[in-house]
């Protein structure tokens, strides 16, 4: 193991270490943190267990939370089983990760005190926000005694002593540290300039902010090694992001939000060709490949993957997701989707076409879906899709809760738990929603009158057709079931459920079964496979490489 005394490099600026989490009661986002590279590579916090984690034993104050049958407490005081703890009397700080309650809300937990005779942690405040509950996963952070694996280090911040094991030889190596606590680069108000084949990277926040302006175009470009989010786009329009590679993040790849949802005037902005992955590797929830927010903005070509939760996080109206490779997301998170959207009943108008949804979920319970449309989302079109191995849990491949309106048509399943899957609400629970927690949107919005009613005319009637969706000419091939928990409500039609011993699972050789076996079907129009994920142009010539 290394020692490196950073202070006498000149380095004294460690930031704070307090990172936050979705659930945190300390904020959502994490403060800049520095970070250590090792040839371009971050290194890992030290931590225990080394992977996985280990659960909480037992709640030592009184149940003062219950949702969903399940029950909990608000203050982080519990036991555990392992001697582990032992170790870690002299560290100075010392923090814990986890799911503390529900497995889509992290967060990082400040210990105050172990007792090692009785086998209890507890925890600073301020506490996770939804609680502590038996049985949730965690691990410790931030111990120089964990430092037992190749990568892991720990940073003695009172007296600038960097303590590191490395991977391989370090006199042959680049090893780099993040300094900058802001963006790299910030845009206000900027239009009409073009950055191309430029690389930003390094930093303890995020990497580039565009705020405002017009046809700002990066093309070519690589946005890596930040703390934070790669990019974010907030208001402007008509910014694009073609053919960039966006990778190495400890939130987000790209940010884009934009459009006017009172008066649905598009944004515009564009994200085409690019290459978003291994990201969420500090905050691990809704941090995903990209955040898409607002009216009229579009994700195309894009491969996107390598995520501890979802690929896209999708809200507003008038969004075109198209001909994207999606794959080895939802790793880690549960009651998820590969795209997420949630709760708001007046964002309608999205599509998701062409698009393939691949290899994802962690066997988790509660599930892990493709596209999951949470909680009210309705008015969404789904056409086109292929959906592979990506239905864990109790969802299937498209996971609708509580929606109407939607439109599922013409997607082939393949070895799929459930082509699609329901979670109806009742005429009773959808109105408490309208009353209750969308009320303020539905406010603000005003969707009985133009220019919601006229683009959307459904919402005419916002409380008619509970739980009615249209299922239309879908193929589920080698899928255990078609469609899971139907309320009887939805609208299915000409679908049909096959099976094949001759598609073996973790295979392409489906791609050659549709062609040849979907051609006799007239209702089912052909899937553009060779048109879907990334393309040559003249910033990446083959796709198939960085």
């Amino acid at each position: 193991m290394l020692q490196v005394d950073l202070k006498a490099q000149g380095i004294t600026d460690y930031g704070t270490f307090a990172p936050g989490g979705f659930g945190s009661g300390r904020g959502f986002k994490t403060s800049p943190l520095l970070e250590l590279y090792f040839n371009g590579q971050p290194m890992p916090l030290s931590r225990w267990p080394n992977t996985g984690y280990v659960s909480i034993s037992n709640l030592l104050t009184a149940t003062d939370v219950e949702a969903h049958g399940l029950k909990g407490s608000k203050t982080g005081l519990f036991t555990y089983s392992d001697d582990r703890p032992k170790r870690w009397k002299d560290e100075q700080d010392l923090w814990l990760y986890g799911y503390w309650f529900w497995d889509w809300a992290d967060s990082y937990e400040k210990v105050a005190a172990i007792d090692t005779d009785k086998k209890t942690i507890t925890l600073a405040e301020p506490f996770h926000n939804y609680g502590y509950r038996a049985g949730q996963r965690y691990c410790a952070v931030n111990l120089l005694s964990e430092i037992d694996q190749p990568g892991e280090w720990y940073l003695d911040r009172t007296r600038g002593l960097l303590y590191f094991y490395p991977p391989s030889t370090p006199e042959m190596a680049t090893i780099e540290i993040s300094m900058l606590d802001k963006p790299v680069m910030e845009l206000n108000t900027v239009s009409h300039v073009v950055f191309e084949r430029l690389l930003w990277e390094n930093g303890r926040a995020d990497g580039v902010l565009v705020k405002g302006g017009a046809s700002c175009l990066f093309a070519g470009c690589t946005i890596r090694k930040f703390g934070g989010n790669g990019i974010e786009i907030r208001g402007g329009t008509r910014h694009g992001l073609l053919t960039c590679e966006i990778h190495t993040l400890g939130r987000g790849g790209a940010v884009v939000e934009a459009g006017d949802r009172r008066t649905l005037e598009p944004g515009g902005h564009f994200i085409e060709n690019c290459r978003i992955h291994h990201v969420s590797r500090i905050d691990h929830t809704y941090t995903p490949c990209v955040l898409l927010r607002g009216v009229g903005n579009q994700i195309r070509h894009c491969s996107l993957h390598d995520s501890t939760s979802s690929a896209m996080r999708v809200e507003g109206n008038d969004h075109r997701i198209e001909y994207n490779d999606v794959f080895r997301v939802l790793l880690e998170s549960d009651d998820q989707g590969g795209s997420d959207s949630f709760g708001n009943p007046t964002y309608r108008g999205t599509a998701y076409r062409f698009n393939y949804w691949h290899d994802m979920g962690n066997g988790l319970g509660c599930g892990q879906a493709g596209i999951r449309l949470d909680d009210a989302i309705s008015g969404t079109l789904i056409y086109g899709n292929v959906f592979e191995r990506c239905a864990d849990g109790g969802f299937g491949g498209v996971q609708i809760h509580g929606g109407k309106e939607n439109i599922v048509e013409n997607n082939l399943f393949v070895h799929c738990k459930a082509a699609v899957s329901f979670s109806p609400w009742g005429a009773a629970r959808w109105k408490e929603w309208l009353e209750g927690y969308a009320k303020k949107f539905i406010e603000d919005t005003r969707p009985g009158e133009p220019p919601y009613v006229t683009r959307y005319p459904e919402l005419a009637d916002l409380y008619a057709n509970v739980d009615t969706n249209r299922i239309w000419h879908n193929v589920a091939l080698n899928c255990d079931q078609f469609l899971l928990r139907d309320s009887a409500h939805n609208d299915a039609k000409d679908n049909w459920v096959v099976s094949d011993d001759r598609v073996a699972a973790h295979t392409l050789d489906f791609r050659a079964w549709a062609t040849k076996a979907l051609s006799n079907r007239p209702d089912f129009q052909p899937i553009p496979f060779e048109d879907i994920g990334l393309y040559p142009d003249a910033y990446r010539q083959d796709p198939s490489s960085p």
